[in-house]
């Protein structure tokens, strides 16, 4: 175990260590202690033993066991209340108190205890960004074995909780050339995975014989594609480099432009990859083409990438598609004399062409990425708004309920991934001058935001109003000009 700690970071940042990778490093190591995992205001410790969590701890109100069962609508308001009256009658545990009362069994509570963890972990794996720490002191001892996750699956059930497509794509893209196929202890690995039909498509595909792109076009769903990037982390897939196959000089031909050329010389030798540009007069294009589609991803919508109209046809996208991804093959640009830079490029580019293909293909996902166009707004918009939205939910339930400052925990992020939603921080404001203790001065800062977004509001003029009054300062005029 000590030789493995030493391998370990002590420190560092989400943002340049994904919580997974973390995790299946600390399972590879067979870590015993703690991880702490924190972000603003939110603190979570993580015992590990061999490896493996078997307890978790938070300072999120909105992560009681109670709140949790309410949530999954196992308690109802009242049967909450008279918890916490147990609680603080009894000082007891939330678990002995779910038991006392008769709530909960205790093969019931064993359960929610186990998925209260899950969840606690899981959670953070939608942080935006965020800090551990490393620590083996606080092995939990053999008494918590009962509660033991398999980082393995908590790896894939988090990726296909907040994970887009497109960035497991990226993480991916070094090897998307090379086939893939089983490699040392990838039976035992599969077999711990969630499995579906969807990542069984995905486990039968990886047999060596396809790239790994061709292997990512059969996971069909998140949860095959978390499979995937997790095999890929832990070693349990061979990487071999792809062999040139018949239909690589038609490859070069989307890619160079230069059809009529080569269709005259069939047999002509294809450049070697360390060719000079200038040998290849199509290269320069390539480079160009590809600055400008890597420059341009975040402006490009999903029929631009793929160069149709927005009425286009599914025969016309699925042959525009194949036409876009021939052009951007890792394969074929494995023969071109490109950058490391260039390729890294043009496998982003390559992975958004991808993504494009899988909503538009889909009937349901292209109505709905539709109506983001027609709103204004653009895919990756509609993704953070998403996931801006469903902490927004949480955060009503629990100001429903009184509690302003669990619903602080789920707003705080709302906030900083949509700060231009005027509803996010009107709520917010609110939040923070209900709850105990009150922050009149920063709910003032955030209701005369949200009112600067949306003057027309008048909740947010009335909340805004009533804070005010507090502070002994005057309220805005009706028509919101005085918040400038």
């Amino acid at each position: 175990m000590n030789g493995a700690m030493t391998h370990l970071p002590q420190q560092g940042r989400l943002e340049e260590r994904s919580l997974p990778r973390l995790l299946l490093e600390l399972h590879r190591a067979g870590f015993g202690g703690a991880l702490t995992l924190s972000r603003e205001r939110t603190g979570k410790r993580f015992l590990f033993q061999r490896g493996c969590p078997v307890f978790a701890e938070s300072n999120l109100a909105s992560e009681s066991l109670g709140v949790q069962l309410m949530d999954a609508g196992r308690l109802d308001r009242s049967d909450f209340n008279r918890v916490a009256a147990e609680i603080e009658r009894r000082g007891c545990q939330e678990g002995t108190a779910l038991l006392e009362l008769g709530l909960l069994t205790p093969k019931e509570l064993f359960v929610a205890l186990k998925d209260q963890m899950r969840l606690r972990l899981i959670e953070c794996f939608a942080w935006p960004h965020g800090t551990f720490i490393v620590d083996p002191n606080g092995d939990p001892g053999d008494d918590a074995q009962p509660f033991r996750l398999d980082p393995i699956a908590i790896a894939q059930a988090g990726i296909e909780a907040h994970w887009s497509g497109e960035r497991v794509l990226r993480e991916l893209g070094d090897r998307m050339e090379s086939c893939a196929g089983p490699g040392p202890d990838f039976r035992a690995a599969a077999a711990r995975l969630t499995v579906d039909s969807a990542v069984q498509d995905v486990l039968e595909a990886l047999d060596g014989t396809r790239t790994l792109w061709k292997v990512t076009q059969t996971a069909r769903s998140p949860r095959a594609l978390g499979a995937l990037w997790v095999l890929d982390a832990i070693g349990a897939l061979a990487y071999a480099d792809s062999a040139t196959d018949e239909s690589a000089p038609e490859i070069e031909l989307a890619i160079r432009g230069d059809e009529d050329h080569t269709a005259s010389e069939p047999h002509a030798a294809a450049p070697s990859a360390s060719a000079d540009a200038s040998a290849n007069p199509g290269t320069s294009g390539l480079e160009d083409e590809i600055g400008q589609k890597h420059a341009g991803l975040e402006d490009l919508d999903h029929y631009a990438l793929l160069g149709v109209p927005p009425e286009a046809t599914a025969p016309e996208i699925r042959k525009a598609y194949l036409k876009a991804a021939k052009a951007y093959h890792p394969d074929a640009l494995a023969r071109m004399n490109l950058s490391p830079q260039l390729r890294e490029q043009a496998n982003q580019v390559f992975a958004a062409i991808g993504k494009a293909h899988v909503v538009l293909a889909d009937a349901n996902a292209r109505r709905d990425y539709d109506a983001t166009l027609a709103s204004g707004a653009t895919d990756l918009d509609a993704e953070r708004l998403a996931q801006a939205e469903t902490l927004y939910r949480k955060a009503e339930i629990l100001m429903r309920q009184g509690n302003f400052r669990g619903a602080l925990e789920f707003l705080a992020p709302a906030v900083e991934i949509w700060p231009d939603e005027a509803v996010y921080q009107s709520t917010y404001g609110w939040a923070l001058y209900k709850k105990m203790p009150s922050e009149p001065d920063e709910a003032r800062d955030r209701l005369e935001c949200a009112l600067r977004l949306d003057p027309s509001d008048a909740t947010t003029r009335f909340r805004l109003g009533v804070v005010l009054r507090d502070l002994n300062e005057s309220a805005p005029e009706d028509n919101g000009t005085s918040l400038g």
